[in-house]
């Protein structure tokens, strides 16, 4: 009853110094929910989440209630599509009516996520050592973690490192004595559908560590049903989630391409891309961003002292390390090869079948088209070395509190207080930025739009090319002040959709204002000068910025 106590305690200690991590990083502006030149002024992914809250917000209900109209010729898509963060793009849009016009949750949920960050790193700790002093000096590691820094200006719903760390805890509470026996299954299964309801990449993580917890459970709980349960529990409500709000409907593509590219390098853990203040970057092939997992300078330091602790009680007893380390398996066996599984498999997905060491390539599997397209499903794989992250920092800092009490609390601190020295250039770049951010002023003029968009429905994008998604500038600065009017879209940036059908409708357009039976109540717009029909009588010509529209005249 005690510790129990303490726990409350423990998470908010971490929740707050997660936060003030995220105000020092990102500033107040970013909470601001009325202020959206942060996401304007930094036109990136997140600029994308925004936009397609703002068309969900404008789409009147429907089930499955996550359908966002207006940004697709195809068909209505779901906002889990846009990573408009379901979870709170559909509670917001229910207090809609009583939101100002000009609305943004982004800036709240990253302050959140790095509240939980601190709050759930220092409820894991405690898991290892039950010190107010320990969990609170480490959880700034976890809310400090140099990936989810890294995830605010881009997949900002992607923050959300805390979940990963929720399903450890669950995992580390294996023998936990509940009032209830279901209750385990019900946390799982909530932590599952959350996981849906946020962004789906984190299921994958978090069915990696329950992996862990099944073990567990089977092995040395002898608790098979409990196990089977948690799976079949987690997974129906989690589908259902997904159903709820969207996922499965239209005709969108659930694959891509980029598995292989967008994995992690094998340097990853060291390798800070430029952030660190004392480390230099390392070499990476192209798009190994996504697999970003720097430890920080601090953490590695906490690692290397680690292994040398581990060591040296290994070696303690008559020098015999290797017949120890053959009695610590064999009376940890269950645990330690549920902790091998899980740090293997999600190590080895992140790395993928294209394994790089800076930019030298040393293993390249070709897969078969059906196995790519199940793994393609996933195609940012570098992501999954966040859950290899977590253990690592964990066990790191587990094996420092097997020191006496104080000079684990010393290296602790200093420990932290390096990963915080490590942090300061990506903290001046990041404040500078985003803190730090002008007025939005649209690159489109404000006079030259008014006489382009005035009584259309609709700008279509011609002709569609198969990079389409790479003319991110143009969507967002059109769809930005399209949004203010309930101009549909005949495309967008989406993270899945059908070419195909979108391309057919395009050409379909394309063809009619070609051959004079252009719509007027459209304003069509062409990617290229080269794009532009040749003849164009009966058509105004408009510039948005660097583009060129048309519309036909009446």
């Amino acid at each position: 009853m005690t510790k129990n106590k303490t726990a409350p305690l423990t998470f908010l200690i971490g929740a707050i110094l997660g936060a003030i991590v995220f105000i020092q990083f990102f500033g107040l502006k970013t909470i601001d929910p009325t202020g959206t030149d942060w996401i304007y002024n930094n036109m990136g992914d997140v600029t994308q989440h925004h936009l397609g809250w703002v068309y969900f917000r404008n789409t009147p209900w429907t089930f499955p209630i996550g359908l966002t109209d207006g940004i697709s010729s195809g068909s209505m898509v779901s906002c889990m599509y846009t990573d408009s963060l379901p979870l709170f793009a559909v509670f917001f849009k229910l207090l809609s009516p009583l939101l100002p016009d000009t609305f943004q949750y982004f800036g709240l949920w990253g302050v959140i996520c790095f509240a939980l960050n601190g709050g759930f790193g220092a409820l894991l700790l405690r898991r290892v050592k039950d010190n107010l002093f320990f969990t609170s000096v480490g959880s700034i590691f976890y809310s400090g973690f140099f990936p989810s820094i890294q995830r605010i200006p881009q997949h900002n719903t992607l923050g959300a490192i805390w979940l990963v760390m929720a399903a450890l805890i669950l995992t580390l509470d294996y023998k936990r004595q509940y009032k209830h026996k279901f209750t385990p299954v019900v946390l799982w299964t909530v932590l599952c559908s959350l996981a849906a309801l946020i962004h789906i990449y984190f299921l994958p993580m978090i069915y990696m560590v329950m992996l862990g917890y099944m073990i567990l459970l089977v092995y040395i709980g002898k608790k098979k049903r409990l196990a089977a349960c948690t799976f079949a529990s987690s997974t129906f409500f989690t589908v259902i989630t997904m159903w709820i709000i969207g996922a499965f409907y239209g005709n969108g593509s659930y694959v891509d391409g980029g598995f292989g590219a967008f994995s992690a390098n094998l340097n990853t853990f060291f390798n800070s891309m430029g952030h660190s203040k004392y480390i230099r970057m390392l070499s990476t092939t192209r798009d190994q961003g996504e697999g970003y997992g720097y430890l920080g300078m601090g953490m590695l330091v906490c690692c290397f002292l680690g292994i040398i602790i581990a060591l040296s009680r290994l070696e303690r007893r008559e020098g015999k390390a290797l017949k120890n380390i053959r009695e610590y398996y064999k009376s940890h066996r269950v645990q330690i090869n549920a902790f091998l599984i899980v740090f293997i498999i999600s190590f080895m997905w992140a790395v993928s079948t294209t394994v790089v060491v800076n930019q030298t390539v040393l293993i390249d599997i070709k897969l078969p088209r059906p196995i790519l397209g199940v793994f393609s499903i996933f195609r940012a794989s570098g992501r999954f070395i966040w859950l290899p992250c977590i253990m690592v920092m964990t066990t790191a800092l587990w094996l420092v509190t097997k020191l006496d009490k104080h000079s684990a609390a010393a290296a602790v601190a200093i420990c932290a207080w390096l990963n915080y020295m490590d942090l300061r250039n990506y903290h001046d770049e990041m404040h500078k930025q985003y803190a730090e951010t002008p007025a939005y002023v649209s690159e489109i003029d404000p006079v030259e739009w008014e006489k382009a968009s005035e009584g259309i429905n609709e700008i279509i994008y011609l002709p569609l090319p198969d990079t389409y998604k790479t003319y991110m500038q143009l969507y967002f600065t059109t769809a930005q002040l399209a949004s203010e009017k309930n101009i549909k879209l005949s495309s967008f940036y989406l993270a899945r959709s059908d070419y195909g059908v979108l391309a057919e409708y395009a050409d379909e357009q394309y063809k009619l204002l070609t051959s004079g039976k252009g719509r007027n109540d459209a304003l069509y717009v062409f990617f290229t000068e080269d794009d532009i029909p040749k003849d164009t009588s009966g058509m105004t010509f408009y510039k948005l910025g660097e583009y060129t529209a048309v519309r036909v005249k009446k």
